[in-house]
């Protein structure tokens, strides 16, 4: 797995607050713009050859959300339509009026406030492996949160080693051990913020978007792993019959990081419904 090529853009959008997101831009001029959305403690450096492969058709921005990586972190405590203001402010810093967007696991989420809150800045929709929230909402189990929350406590490789368990298939570690390795290169290099990371726990957790997904007629492809262990595929299935514009598919035996596991075919199955016309 090679790491990302050098973008052509990095830059800073300012939240209200006055704080900084971080931004970067790459492929090529003039080609449609997509805005990736990373997910729970995850930085865009993580994208990888997923976004490589993107790059190759579409203008692609990408960002550290609010509490990692290169962006500042906020008082505690904020919710995914903060962080969903905070996506449009970085298409506007980007000069992006109007993207295609995926956004993956709390990133998902992010990408739902985003469409309801800013539905001109969004073109067609990918929900991978997320939630609608709300009361009826699967919700991750104990044995993961525990898990998730005490890797949190230990060095860099002790702590991707743990998240990979949950968030990779079993044959794929076998298969790719040295993801944790570079996952753990990653988190070395870039600011640790526990403040950060419980905000997004917590915004994560209060998430609910249930009452007014049926005003999200925008055409939407809601993917899942059939073996993800972190978010139960139930939540796509709910999210993708609420939704009055949404197709569901899953990436067979994958875990819940697909675009890390299948990123030539979760790429292609992105790029062949944005291209449209209708739902995939």
């Amino acid at each position: 797995m090679s790491v990302p090529v050098a973008p052509a853009k990095t830059g800073f959008a300012r939240r209200r607050d006055g704080g900084r997101l971080y931004f970067e831009v790459g492929g090529p001029e003039g080609a449609p713009p997509l805005l990736l959305i990373r997910g729970l403690a995850r930085s865009s450096s993580y994208w990888l050859e997923f976004r490589e492969l993107l790059e190759r058709e579409r203008r692609l921005v990408v960002f550290d959300n609010r509490g990692v990586g290169r962006s500042d972190t906020p008082k505690l405590f904020w919710t995914t339509a903060d962080m969903a203001d905070d996506a449009a402010l970085v298409l506007e810093a980007s000069g992006v009026e109007r993207a295609d967007v995926f956004g993956i696991s709390l990133g998902g989420m992010i990408a739902q406030q985003l469409t309801l809150r800013h539905p001109h800045r969004v073109g067609r929709l990918v929900l991978a492996c997320t939630s609608p929230g709300g009361p009826d909402a699967e919700t991750l189990s104990p044995r993961a949160a525990l898990a998730l929350a005490r890797a949190s406590r230990k060095g860099p490789r002790a702590a991707q080693a743990e998240n990979a368990r949950w968030v990779l298939s079993p044959r794929y570690l076998e298969e790719r051990p040295d993801i944790v390795d570079i996952w753990a290169s990653i988190a070395e290099s870039e600011p640790r913020s526990v403040r950060g990371l419980l905000g997004q726990v917590a915004a994560g957790a209060r998430h609910d978007a249930w009452r007014l997904l049926p005003h999200l007629e925008h055409a939407t492809l809601v993917l899942t792993g059939d073996a993800d262990r972190l978010m139960p595929p139930a939540n796509s299935e709910r999210l993708a019959r609420r939704l009055p514009n949404a197709s569901l598919d899953y990436v067979r035996g994958a875990g819940h990081d697909f675009p890390t596991e299948r990123p030539v075919e979760t790429a292609e199955r992105v790029l062949a419904f944005c291209r449209g016309p209708g739902t995939a």
